[in-house]
C-alpha cells in the first residue's frame, strides 16, 4: 500500500525513456526501458550526537538518491517480462554502498495472475504496510521507529529471493517473499520468509505483514548481509547484537498491521509493529511500536504532517536483568512541491528515552535521554 499523497521516497519517476517496438507476422511485441532516479540532499542539525551538537550535509533524508532503470517487454496474452535495477549513492560525495545495485530483479507479470520476480528485492511487508508509517511517506529516514527494527525504512533488502504479488481482487491483494540461504547443507542458515496483504475500499486502507529472518548472522551471501561482512553488511542495526554479550541474532520476527482513512484533505493513519529478536546466547528482546499520524494536504502543492510514536522494549534471559528500554518520539514535517518533480522539505524529530538513551535513526545516539534532529533539503526526481 502506498499513500495517495506525495511519496517521493518510493516514487518511480522517469523523464528519459527508450522505447522499441517490433513485430513478427501476426504478433506484435513492445519493449520499453526507462532510466530515472532521485537526487536528494540538504542540511541536518542534531542537538546531541554522541555528546556534541552536529551540523552536517545530509544526502537522501526524504528519499535516498539513486539511479533507477526499469523495463518491460510485452509477451502477449496479458503477460510481460519486467526488470528493475536500482543503484543508490551519496549525492554529497558520489560514493555508493559497495553494491553495483541495491535492488535488482527480473520476472514475469500477468494482469490476471500477478507478478513473479527473482533477484534482490524489498520484502512483501514494504508493499503492504510500510506506507502507513510517517517515515515512509513524509517524515524521512530520521522519522523511523527506533533502530528501524521493524524495517519500515527498508533498511535491509533481501537477496536470493523469489517474490510473488497478486492482482487486486475487489480491493484485496497479497504477496509473499522467500529469500534463500544459498548455503549447502543448511537450508535455514540466513534465509528470510515474508508475507503481506492489503485491502482498500474508498477512503479506507488496511494492511498486515509478517517477516521471519533465520540466523542472519551466518552465511554472509545469504538472504540478508551479515554484520561485518563488507559489501554484504546490510543487516547491522541497533539491536542486531544481544545486550548480555554481543551475540548475533538467531531469529528475528516482525508482525505489522496498519490502517489509514482519508477525510477530504486529511489522512489519519495508524501502525502497530512487534519485533522479536532471539539471540544466539539464548537472550531475547521484544519491541512494540505504536504510531498515530495526521497528514494535511493544505493545498495541492503543500503538505504537513505530525506523528507520535511510542516504543516499549523488554529484554529477557540471563545477563539482561529485565531491562525495559522505551522511547517516545514526535515527528513533524512539511513538503512543498515546486513542480511535479521537485520538492522542498523540512522535517523535525524529537525523542525521549525511558531507561534508555535517545537514538534517532541515522544519527549517533545522544549522550542523554533526549535528542532533537532537524533536516531541510530538496528532492528532485528525473
Amino acid at each position: 500500500m502506498k499513500s495517495r499523497f506525495l511519496t517521493v521516497r518510493t516514487a518511480l519517476a522517469g523523464s528519459l525513456g527508450i522505447c522499441c517496438c517490433f513485430g513478427t507476422g501476426a504478433t506484435h511485441a513492445q519493449s520499453s526501458v526507462t532510466l530515472g532516479g532521485i537526487l536528494d540532499t540538504g542540511l541536518l542539525y542534531a542537538n546531541n550526537a554522541g555528546g556534541h551538537a552536529q551540523w552536517t550535509t545530509a544526502s537522501g533524508q526524504l528519499s535516498s538518491s539513486r539511479w533507477i532503470l526499469t523495463g518491460q517487454e510485452d509477451l502477449g496474452g496479458g503477460t510481460r517480462a519486467v526488470f528493475r535495477l536500482m543503484s543508490p549513492f551519496n549525492i554529497d560525495n558520489g560514493h555508493g554502498p559497495g553494491r553495483a545495485f541495491n535492488v535488482s530483479y527480473v520476472g514475469l507479470t500477468n494482469d490476471g495472475y500477478g507478478t513473479l520476480t527473482l533477484g534482490r528485492q524489498w520484502d512483501s511487508t514494504i508493499d503492504f504496510v510500510s506506507g502507513f508509517a510517517s517515515n515512509e511517506t513524509w517524515a524521512g529516514y530520521i522519522g523511523a521507529h527506533v533502530g528501524d527494527a521493524d524495517n519500515t525504512n527498508a533498511t535491509f533488502k533481501v537477496s536470493n529471493t523469489v517474490k510473488y504479488a497478486s492482482p487486486t481482487f475487489a480491493g484485496f491483494s497479497f504477496g509473499a517473499t522467500y529469500g534463500f540461504s544459498n548455503q549447502p547443507g543448511d537450508f535455514t542458515g540466513n534465509r528470510l520468509i515474508a508475507a503481506g496483504a492489503g485491502w482498500t475500499q474508498g477512503p479506507v486502507s488496511l494492511g498486515v505483514g509478517f517477516v521471519q529472518a533465520d540466523r542472519p548472522d551466518t552465511q554472509p551471501a545469504g538472504a540478508l548481509g551479515a554484520p561485518g561482512a563488507g559489501i554484504f553488511d546490510d543487516y547491522s542495526n541497533t539491536f542486531s547484537n544481544s545486550l548480555a554479550g554481543g551475540a548475533g541474532v538467531q531469529r528475528q520476527r516482525i508482525w505489522l498491521a496498519g490502517a489509514s482513512w482519508h477525510v477530504g484533505t486529511v489522512t489519519l493513519a495508524g501502525l502497530y509493529s512487534k519485533t522479536q529478536y532471539r539471540y544466539l546466547d539464548a537472550t531475547a528482546l521484544t519491541l512494540d511500536n505504536y504510531e498515530a499520524s495526521v497528514t494535511w494536504q493544505m493545498t495541492p502543492t503543500w503538505l504537513a504532517g505530525v506523528a507520535y510514536i511510542r516504543t516499549n522494549g523488554q529484554y529477557s534471559g540471563e545477563g539482561t536483568a529485565g531491562a525495559e528500554p522505551g522511547w517516545d518520539q514526535l515527528n513533524l514535517g512539511t513538503q512543498y512541491q515546486l513542480s511535479k518533480r521537485t520538492t522542498l522539505y523540512l522535517i523535525g524529530v524529537g525523542q525521549q528515552g525511558r531507561h534508555a538513551q535517545a537514538q534517532i535513526y541515522g544519527v549517533s545516539p545522544s549522550s542523554t535521554r533526549r535528542q532533537l534532529v532537524v533536516t531541510a533539503g530538496m528532492a528532485h526526481r528525473f
